[in-house]
């Protein structure tokens, strides 16, 4: 059937109406009874509300259109199930419904690991209140008028029987469920955890916590844990791709985490948010060496637990291609602990050299050394992100000083370098006596000398200060970086007191000829800079630098500090 109008074509409706916001999307359905018929499934797809009582009317009136709900309140799943009948709903995430401060860190379907993951001096605690069980109880049966859903964020009371065996039964009803993002805030029976996982066999992304204190049942606990392990290894294989994993519990990894990876031959991305017992590495090292997760590429290792032998070294030393099993090893690491010491730097190198192409560090300021040896000795290496302390007698080995700074860089084919660094503090200028007898000069004499070989590198955020190294004068580095063909965006660190002025910005138009975007005011990597006052801005040269580029190059971007 020949159509009529171009908006009777699904594709370009689709197109359009992801330039209208939802206010242009009613104002549309209001025109003509065609315009409605064409926009009313768009305006109500996705509804995203707290506890925005006007909307619903609407829902109830258009059920059959929506198709993903955001940050649904629970004061909402109180309605009756014909209420819930939403033959085409995709995807859903419950919240709390609660004021101020706590919205965002609380309740039903927020998933933030609880912070007793990270600090455990607040175990038992309930976000879901005296009443969570019965809410929870609603909330589940409703479950079961979504046929369809496909991802469901949800924070729930399994430790009560009739909320467990509804949201189970609802789980088993749930056959086209991809992913589950859920949070218990009250110690589970692991034999409860084993069944929803167990439910969850074709699930692509699980993203379970459990917290809460253990239950204090003596013996009957330590068989329930007993069986939840034997259960655990009795399962089929799973379907997981993507596994987010919080547990508080040293019984709980061994009875749920160490047999769950067991159970994923498909696992590509892994977070385990932190570690409470030794024996749980001794386990994962075994699980790993025997071929659990052979397609594992990238690891979140999470934040620091209350281990006395940082487990990093040992797990990296386990992850990489060359344990056998046909392991294709880590390709992606991403750090959120605040240590990271030689001896894990050592084992990506010995290990993950072959296979290692992102590493990104979040907290973590490292010394000079410990980022020494990764650049020097991950070749495969396309993207890293990293904070390098300031360098004195304090920080490094001044007897393995020169022979660090005689090693090149191996990561040639680097296109991602984000930089902070310290290395710069408290030198005032870079003509000085200071700097030119100051270890971090003979380090930025090194490592620009590596940056110059960065020959394909298109993004470098080098965020750094007080002091400008990015000039043609005495003292600068700009000159010995023709080769950077490639760069497509520079950023820069908002507390550099800028001395770039027109020669430079010749020097980059001519050299730089990929150079898209000039951030000015990089934040990308966060650092502490003190005592800039010595330094002296030039902001008539930065004003002329800005200018003198973009009469050059007038398709380039800026931001300003």
């Amino acid at each position: 059937m020949e159509k009529d109008h171009a908006f009777d074509d699904a594709v370009i409706r689709a197109e359009l109406v992801k330039f209208l916001t939802p206010r242009d999307m009613a104002n549309l359905c209001c025109t003509s009874k065609q315009s409605f018929g064409w926009f009313i499934p768009h305006l109500w797809h996705t509804r995203a509300f707290y506890t925005n009582l006007k909307h619903i009317p609407g829902l109830k009136r258009y059920q059959q259109y929506v198709k993903v709900i955001k940050d649904l309140a629970i004061n909402l799943a109180v309605e009756s199930r014909d209420f819930w009948a939403f033959p085409n709903l995709q995807s859903v995430q419950f919240v709390q419904h609660s004021t101020g401060q706590y919205r965002n860190h609380s309740g039903f379907g927020i998933y933030n690991p609880p912070a007793h993951v990270y600090a455990q001096n607040t175990f038992g605690s309930s976000q879901g209140g005296v009443n969570a069980a019965r809410v929870d109880l609603r909330l589940v049966l409703l479950l079961r008028s979504v046929p369809l859903l496909q991802d469901l964020t949800v924070t729930l009371a399994l430790d009560n029987s009739d909320v467990f065996q509804h949201f189970l039964a609802s789980l088993q009803s749930l056959t086209h469920l991809r992913t589950l993002k859920m949070t218990c805030n009250e110690y589970v029976n692991p034999t409860h955890i084993q069944k929803v996982i167990n439910a969850c066999r074709q699930c692509e992304e699980l993203d379970l916590s459990f917290s809460g204190v253990d239950s204090f049942k003596g013996i009957e606990e330590k068989e329930e844990y007993e069986q939840a392990k034997i259960d655990m290894e009795g399962m089929e294989d799973m379907a997981i791709k993507i596994l987010k994993l919080a547990t508080t519990l040293g019984d709980q990894e061994a009875a749920i985490m160490v047999p769950l990876l067991k159970k994923c031959p498909l696992l590509q991305e892994l977070h385990m948010f932190t570690i409470t017992v030794p024996e749980t590495v001794d386990l994962l090292k075994d699980a790993f060496m025997d071929g659990a997760c052979p397609q594992l590429r990238i690891f979140h290792p999470g934040r620091d637990g209350t281990l006395k032998d940082d487990p990093l070294p040992v797990l990296l030393s386990v992850m990489g291609p060359d344990r056998g099993v046909n392991a294709v090893g880590l390709g992606k690491i991403e750090i959120t602990s605040f240590q990271f010491k030689s001896e894990s730097a050592l084992a990506m190198t010995e290990h993950l050299s072959q296979s290692l192409t992102e590493v990104h560090f979040q907290d973590h300021i490292m010394n000079f050394e410990v980022f020494n040896e990764l650049v020097t000795g991950l070749p495969l290496l396309q993207s890293i992100r990293a904070r390098i302390n300031e360098i004195s007698v304090q920080t490094v080995d001044i007897s393995k000083f020169d022979q660090m700074c005689s090693r090149d860089w191996v990561c040639f084919g680097l296109k991602k370098l984000q930089l902070g660094s310290q290395l710069t503090q408290g030198i005032p200028t870079v003509k000085g006596d200071s700097w030119k007898q100051s270890l971090p000069k003979r380090c930025m004499d090194y490592m620009f000398s590596q940056f110059a070989k960065l020959e394909q590198l298109e993004e470098w955020d080098f965020v750094a200060g007080p002091v400008d190294l990015f000039i043609l004068s005495t003292g600068g580095y700009l000159r010995q970086l023709s080769d950077l063909k490639s760069l497509k965006k520079l950023g820069l660190g908002p507390k550099t007191v800028y001395r770039m002025g027109a020669k430079e910005a010749e020097w980059v138009a001519e050299n730089w000829t990929s150079l898209e975007y000039v951030d000015l005011a990089s934040d990308s990597v966060q650092i502490q800079i003190f005592d800039i006052s010595r330094v002296k801005a030039d902001k008539l040269a930065l004003d002329t630098f800005i200018h003198t580029l973009r009469s050059k190059r007038p398709k380039i971007s800026f931001k300003k500090q």
